[in-house]
């Protein structure tokens, strides 16, 4: 085996504009205080929605697009009797996973924008599925069984009662904090059904016999402040696994729109269109499943760099614990929404993005290390060129560290740590020849 190409050729140092939040003339934008996430995220036809839309809102592109990748995985659900099992899943071991993605949206109250995203997604939706939106959105969770009856079976003891055949819900909490305090009361069950929900598992209740509901489909949208869910958090509910159902995404006002009048309608029919072919293609799916260059793909880089530093602990651990099966569900509503029945390789890399933003959301939102990215492998490699200091870390160095990956790996480590401000590259002597090291200089504000 050879060292990496570092210690032959140079890397990239200048970084990728990215249009949605770097500076663009004409448009302007407040300071962000938070990570930013990768252009990958932004993906096929959800990718071109957001940019179509970016310029009539002030709402965040990525909660934007976590709004659209929730709302779509709901609608992708049994609308009726029988029909679970050819709605759009994937396999995971002996698990199934349905396209439910819950998205926590996480920013300041004043300057989250977090309802304009949802509201911005809303109309897309609506425009692709009028009926669900009018009929199958909803808010207020209370209870387990106040959940269970939104989508519960009928009674059989009772006449005319068939309870909900439609089992598709997409849940929007605005004032998500209270539906965690709620959580939180002594003999709530909404904690433990919740769970069972993200699962796609029957519920039910012990206390209530009639009370069942089989086949749910419940998708949920959160919002709520870095302020509200730090006070509210407890040990508890992290070991229980509530939150790590959950994908953190941090948000933030994103334009400065003094006076929008929104979406054309025209652009809102369109784009409502495109969405509406690909819902209706993707609702038989059935088993979704990876082509191989993806399978590989998974194989060899993705689920090792997600799996690969399980010794882990902490808020931060207990919150992204199920980032190998979110990138999964992530990959296939991406490639549902581009009427594919595999997942591909550009799937795969999106939902990865967005699940390295989503961890280094909650790095951010729970005051964690300043320099997590979200990407594990990322803040160890970028650890170690801190720590190499003014002599740099060679390519020989980079090797040994992640020994275990491929090269195609830590190519891709040392190209993303370059798109970062303060780091970069530089030639020294060698024996022979120049080498390449990286080197981290901090920025100067």
């Amino acid at each position: 085996m050879t060292a990496p190409d570092l210690m032959t050729a140079e890397p990239r140092q200048t970084k990728a504009k990215n249009p949605f939040y770097d500076d663009v003339e004409g448009l302007e934008r407040p300071t962000r205080p938070g990570p930013v996430p990768d252009l990958a995220v932004f993906q096929g036809l959800a990718g071109h929605t957001v940019r179509e839309l970016d310029p009539t809102t002030e709402a965040d592109p990525v909660g934007v697009l976590v709004n659209l990748l929730s709302g779509a995985g709901a609608l992708l659900g049994p609308s009726g009797a029988g029909q679970a099992d050819s709605c759009p899943h994937l396999r995971i071991g002996n698990d199934r996973h349905p396209a439910l993605i819950w998205g926590l949206t996480i920013g300041a109250t004043a300057a989250g924008r977090k309802g304009a995203a949802t509201n911005t997604a809303r109309l897309i939706l609506s425009a692709a599925a009028p009926g669900f939106t009018k009929d199958n959105c909803l808010s207020g969770l209370s209870s387990g069984e106040g959940l269970i009856e939104a989508v519960r079976d009928g009674d059989p003891t009772k006449k005319d009662d068939p309870g909900h055949i439609d089992k598709r819900r997409w849940i929007v909490e605005s004032e998500y904090g209270i539906t965690m305090a709620r959580a939180r009361r002594e003999g709530s069950s909404l904690g433990g059904v919740l769970r069972q929900a993200w699962n796609g598992e029957d519920l039910g209740v012990m206390n209530r016999e009639a009370l069942k509901a089989t086949a749910p489909h419940i998708a949920i949208i959160g919002h709520i402040s870095p302020r509200e869910l730090r006070a509210k958090m407890q040990d508890s509910e992290m070991a229980g696994g509530t939150y790590n159902r959950y994908l953190p995404v941090f948000v933030h006002r994103n334009l400065i729109l003094a006076e929008s009048r929104g979406a054309d309608p025209q652009l809102v029919d369109s784009l409502g269109a495109s969405w509406r072919a690909a819902l209706a293609d993707a609702a038989q799916a059935g088993e979704v499943t990876l082509a191989e260059p993806a399978r590989k793909l998974w194989r060899d880089d993705i689920y090792p760099a997600l799996c690969g530093d399980e010794d882990g602990d902490g808020p931060l651990a207990e919150f992204t614990a199920r980032a190998a099966p979110y990138t999964l569900r992530l990959a296939m509503v991406y490639a549902l929404l581009d009427r594919r029945r595999q997942i591909e390789e550009d799937h795969l890399r999106a939902a990865h993005a967005l699940v390295n933003y989503s961890r280094a959301s909650a790095a951010h939102v729970l005051g964690m290390d300043e320099h997590s990215t979200g990407d594990r492998k990322l803040d160890k490699l970028a650890a170690a060129v801190r720590a190499a200091g003014a002599r740099g870390l060679t390519g020989d160095e980079v090797y040994r560290l992640f020994k275990k990956s491929t090269k195609d790996e830590r190519d891709r480590l040392v190209a993303a740590l370059l798109q970062i401000e303060g780091y970069g590259s530089a030639q020294v002597p060698g024996a022979g020849r120049h080498a390449t090291v990286l080197l981290y200089a901090p920025p100067t504000n």
